[in-house]
Formats: C-alpha cells, sequence, structure tokens
C-alpha cells in the first residue's frame, strides 16, 4: 500500500533525477516489462529531427500493432476503451449517415473497425500516416481499405474532399501543430474531429520529448483555451468534447492533465 502512495513521487524523482536506460531498467526490474511511454524531458521549441522521425521507424509500428491487437480483442467481446468510445460518438454526433472519413495519423488502421463496430454499419474510410510501415501494416490488416503516405502539415488532397477528417491522436505528436490543424480545416466539408488530444488548464501549451515504443519522439501538451482558440482561428466551433483515455502527466507538469476528443464544425 507504501509503495502505491509513494509511486508518484518516486516516478516523478526518477524522470528528474536518472538517465533514460537506467530508468528502463528499473521498469523492467519492478514491472517485468518496459511501458509504452517513458522518459518524459520538458523541452524549448527547438524540434530535433531525430524526435521528428521516432514515429516513421518499423519498430515502433511492429510494436505499436501489437500493444492494439489485445485493445481491439476487447472491443469485440463488447469491452470498448474509453478512446474508442469516444471517436464513435463523435462520428455518430455529425449525424451523417454514410460519411466518407480520413484519418490522419491512422497508425495500422485500427480505427476503421473501431468505428464500423461501434456504430453497427460500415464507414466509408481512407488512412493517412507519416509512417510507410504504419501505412503498410494498414494494408496488410484491412486490404479493402485505402491507405495513403503523407504528412498532416501538408496533406495530399483537394480542399473539401471529406466529410469527416479524423485527426486521430496525431495532433500531440506534431510540432507543426497549428499547420496541421488549418490543413484539416481545408480537407474537410463540414467536420473536424480531433481525437485523444492532452490537455492542461493552467501551463502554456508545452512539448516534452519522451520514448514511444522504444524510440525518441515529440509530444504537444495544450493549454486548452490556447487550443480552442486555435481552432476558433482557424474557422472550426467546437460542438462537443468528450472524455478519452486517462493520460496523466501531472508527474512532469505539475498539474493534472486529460485527454479529450473534440467534434468540431466548419463555421468560417
Amino acid at each position: 500500500m507504501l509503495i502505491n502512495i509513494f509511486r508518484p513521487i518516486l516516478k516523478a524523482i526518477a524522470i528528474k533525477v536518472l538517465p533514460d536506460s537506467l530508468q528502463v531498467t528499473l521498469w523492467r526490474l519492478f514491472r517485468r516489462e518496459v511501458p509504452v511511454s517513458y522518459g518524459y524531458k520538458v523541452i524549448n521549441n527547438n524540434t530535433s529531427s531525430e524526435l521528428l522521425r521516432g514515429w516513421q521507424d518499423p519498430i515502433v509500428a511492429k510494436k505499436q500493432y501489437e500493444a492494439f491487437i489485445p485493445i481491439l480483442q476487447q472491443m469485440r467481446e463488447g469491452k470498448p476503451r474509453e478512446d474508442f468510445i469516444a471517436v464513435a460518438k463523435a462520428v455518430k454526433m455529425t449525424e451523417l449517415e454514410a460519411p466518407f472519413i480520413i484519418e490522419v495519423g491512422c497508425g495500422s488502421g485500427w480505427n476503421s473497425e473501431v468505428l464500423a463496430s461501434l456504430l453497427r454499419h460500415p464507414v466509408r474510410y481512407l488512412g493517412l500516416d507519416y509512417s510507410s510501415a504504419m501505412a503498410a501494416l494498414g494494408k496488410k490488416c484491412y486490404p479493402n481499405i485505402p491507405f495513403v503516405v503523407g504528412d498532416a502539415t501538408a496533406l495530399p488532397f483537394q480542399d473539401g474532399v471529406c466529410d469527416i477528417l479524423l485527426s486521430g491522436t496525431v495532433l500531440m505528436h506534431l510540432a507543426g501543430y497549428q499547420k496541421a490543424i488549418c490543413e484539416s480545416r481545408r480537407l474537410a466539408k463540414k467536420w473536424c474531429i480531433f481525437h485523444t488530444v492532452p490537455v492542461m488548464q493552467r501551463r502554456a501549451t508545452t512539448k516534452l520529448s519522451k520514448y514511444a515504443y522504444g524510440k525518441p519522439v515529440v509530444e504537444v501538451i495544450f493549454n486548452e483555451t490556447e487550443l480552442l482558440d486555435l481552432m476558433r482561428q482557424n474557422g472550426l466551433t467546437v460542438r462537443y468534447s468528450f472524455d478519452s483515455v486517462p493520460y496523466d502527466l501531472s508527474f512532469v507538469l505539475h498539474e493534472p492533465t486529460l485527454n479529450k476528443t473534440y467534434l468540431c464544425e466548419i463555421t468560417d
């Protein structure tokens, strides 16, 4: 019981004091497996090229795919995770019967299955990812769905090409998130969904470095007021927001954080 009480304190101390390699050793010692994400550090606005390339590593694609196998199985058994429920709710609230959805940051395309399962009808879906390895996995897992390799900050599509632009748990991994929001709005006819976005209330939007599936990546935690202002500047009005999978980084940011999914309507 005492270890549970002091765990957050010990975690914060470890992050500040111990090198990343030793943190991994301790995780393996006490938990017998390395967490998906670890080694969080606040960084300045200069983002190294190494952090920008992390998600393109084929090892990351493989490990992420493997991590989602049991999560998807739980959904198939009637126990969908919070983020799956949130994205399905967001699509349902558009009241579109058969929308064409482009998901940016699709990974191996699991949201195509999630939406079809929870909405109880097939969806017209195209997946785009920055990682060619993730797009290739998507084609293997869901052979009847098209996948494209592309950059969220310069999407390779014409204006207004989709009914819903789904930014799928990717905004937090983009150093150029401002441009990504602009591009999302450009592609959508009426609706944008920004899915599983980590937000906080007091601290300004902050960039972190971390290890995801063992590779260094950048992560952005948004001040919610700043994020909503940026959406408004791009002609997007938040119609609904939904709680997504819990994600508390108070041990590094010194205030609670949580994930939200935003359904935005184009109003300008």
